[in-house]
C-alpha cells in the first residue's frame, strides 16, 4: 500500500516523476507506473495499487483531461474520497471535477516552498489522515570550509544593513501624507480566469480589483457575480502577501512581473490573474 497514487497522461511523464520524487523526499511513499515490475501485468497492477493507495494525486492537463484512463482513475479516487487534483497547465477540468479544488502547479519546478505544492502537500496529509512531515524537502545548507570567512561576511551584512537604515530615510523621503503598507503593494485591477467553480464551470476575462482600505487591509471585488466582495486583513511572507485570516484564501506574488493574484473567494472557487501595468 502507498501513501500516494500518482495519476497522470503520459505526455506529462516528466512532470509525474519530478512530483514524486519531491513527495517522495518529504517521507510519504508514491506509486506510479513506471514502478511497474517486470512480468506484472498492467491494468492489475494499477487497479491494485489504484484502490489501495491512502491518496490519489491527478495531474491536470490539456493531455489528462482527454485520457480516459485518467478520468478513471480520478472517479475511483473520488468515490473514495481520497482526490487530490493538480492543475499543471492552464486547460479547464473535466465537468465532473472542477467542483474541487486545484493545487496550481502549473509554474511549479520542483521548489519545495512553492504555494502550489505547498497546497498539494496539504492535501495529501489531510487525505491520508497524517500531519504535514515535519522534515520538508527544503536544500540542506552546505558547511562553510573555512571558518573564518563567516565573521567576515556577518561584519560586512551588518555594516551593509546599519549604512542603508543610516540614508535611507534621508535619500527616500516618504512623500506628505504617504501611508504605505502592505494594501499598497497589492492594490490594484487584475485580469484573468476563474479556472474552476464548485456551482459551476470556468470563465475566462475575469476582472478584480483591490483596493486598499488602510495599510494592511483590502477590499476585493469583481463585476462577475460569483467572485462578490470580500475584506481581507494581509500579512506578509517573503515576497508574497497573503491573507491574514478568514475563509478567502488571498495571494499576490510580488516576485512576478507584473505580479499575479490567485483568489478563492468563501473557498468556492478558483481565480487567478495577473495585475495590470
Amino acid at each position: 500500500m502507498s501513501d500516494v497514487f500518482i495519476s497522470y497522461a503520459g505526455e506529462d511523464r516528466g512532470r509525474a516523476a519530478r512530483l514524486a520524487d519531491a513527495l517522495g523526499k518529504l517521507g510519504w511513499s508514491v506509486w506510479w507506473d513506471r514502478r511497474i515490475i517486470a512480468g506484472q501485468t498492467f491494468d492489475q497492477a494499477i487497479e491494485r495499487e489504484l484502490e489501495s493507495a491512502k491518496c490519489v494525486v491527478v495531474l491536470w492537463s490539456k493531455h489528462s483531461i482527454g485520457s480516459e484512463w485518467v478520468k478513471n482513475e480520478a472517479a475511483a479516487a473520488a468515490e473514495r474520497n481520497v482526490l487530490v487534483p493538480a492543475a499543471i497547465d492552464g486547460s479547464k477540468l473535466p465537468l465532473e471535477f472542477r467542483r474541487r479544488q486545484a493545487a496550481d502547479l502549473i509554474d511549479w519546478n520542483g521548489q519545495p516552498s512553492h504555494t502550489g505544492f505547498q497546497a498539494l502537500c496539504e492535501g495529501v496529509a489531510n487525505a491520508i489522515g497524517a500531519s504535514l512531515p515535519r522534515h520538508a524537502a527544503l536544500p540542506e545548507a552546505k558547511p562553510v570550509r573555512c571558518r573564518r570567512w563567516i565573521g567576515a561576511i556577518a561584519l560586512i551584512a551588518v555594516a551593509i544593513a546599519l549604512v542603508l537604515y543610516l540614508i535611507r530615510p534621508w535619500q527616500v523621503p516618504a512623500p506628505p501624507g504617504a501611508d504605505p503598507g502592505l494594501a499598497d503593494l497589492v492594490s490594484g485591477a487584475y485580469y484573468g480566469n476563474v479556472i474552476s467553480d464548485s456551482r459551476g464551470g470556468s470563465r475566462s476575462d475575469v476582472g478584480v480589483t483591490v483596493t486598499r482600505l488602510d495599510r494592511s487591509n483590502v477590499r476585493v471585488s469583481s463585476d462577475y457575480q460569483r467572485v462578490g466582495t470580500v475584506d481581507l486583513a494581509l500579512t506578509r511572507v517573503g515576497n508574497k502577501v497573503l491573507n491574514a485570516d478568514g475563509d478567502s484564501p488571498f495571494m499576490v506574488d510580488l516576485e512576478r512581473s507584473p505580479p499575479t493574484l490567485s483568489f478563492n473567494p468563501r473557498n468556492e472557487l478558483a481565480y487567478s490573474g495577473t495585475r495590470r501595468k
